[in-house]
């Protein structure tokens, strides 16, 4: 990909914003390493985290200004990225990447429902486990297989942040969390003790990352 006419290899130091709120911003990034975040700023100065986007994974950032997020790098974050707008790869890349742009925009949006279910009908615990759960296909990168351990550079007002919950309240689930066996999250590694049990809790079905 680093190849591919217009290719550009981005660096971005952790807590560095990748595009802003309100700001016109169009560009494919094809993530190599690091975290990062899309999140929506409130106006009493909160923020809501709706997205992430991991190691070998594309983020599409189309934004026209009125209304977009902001993309923040949670770790330094290496890209490559593709010159936008969005819509003009198909006439510009080979099919394997178009493909691979709208396999990144099905899997964000199936991604934003379960998210959206999970603030909205999910007790705290289960929306916790769901979405280390969720955190743990994407890092390993398995269709059939979950990780015993894996590397989340998060902290936890960044995790209350994707959770709707206060840092305190988080610290709270994940106490209920390693107390029953289930996970544990200390020093940006969480460690799923009991794959089934907490997918029983979670409600968990991966198919929607899938797509």
């Amino acid at each position: 990909m680093s190849e591919l006419p217009g290719a550009v290899r981005r660096v971005f130091p952790a807590g560095t914003a990748i595009a802003r709120e309100h700001q016109a911003r169009s560009a494919i990034l094809i993530v190599t390493s690091g975290w990062a975040a899309f999140a929506k700023m409130l106006p009493n100065g909160s923020r809501l985290i709706v997205d992430f986007v991991l190691p070998h994974e594309i983020a599409l950032i189309e934004f026209a200004g009125e209304m977009s997020e902001t993309v923040t790098a949670l770790s330094g974050v290496t890209a490559i990225e593709l010159a936008g707008p969005v819509r003009s790869c198909f006439s510009r890349y080979p099919q394997p990447i178009c493909e691979a742009v709208l396999a990144a925009e099905a899997s964000r949006y199936s991604r934003l429902a379960e998210h959206l279910a999970g603030v909205s009908r999910r007790g705290t615990v289960e929306r916790t486990a769901h979405l280390l759960l969720e955190l743990a296909c994407r890092t390993h990168r398995s269709a059939t297989s979950y990780p015993n351990h894996y590397a989340c550079p998060l902290t936890q007002t960044e995790l209350a942040d994707a959770l709707g919950l206060s840092a305190v309240h988080v610290s709270r689930v994940l106490k209920t969390l390693r107390e029953a066996g289930l996970a544990t999250f200390r020093n940006g590694v969480v460690e799923l003790h009991d794959h089934a049990g907490l997918i029983e809790m979670a409600g968990f079905d991966r198919s929607y990352l899938s797509t």
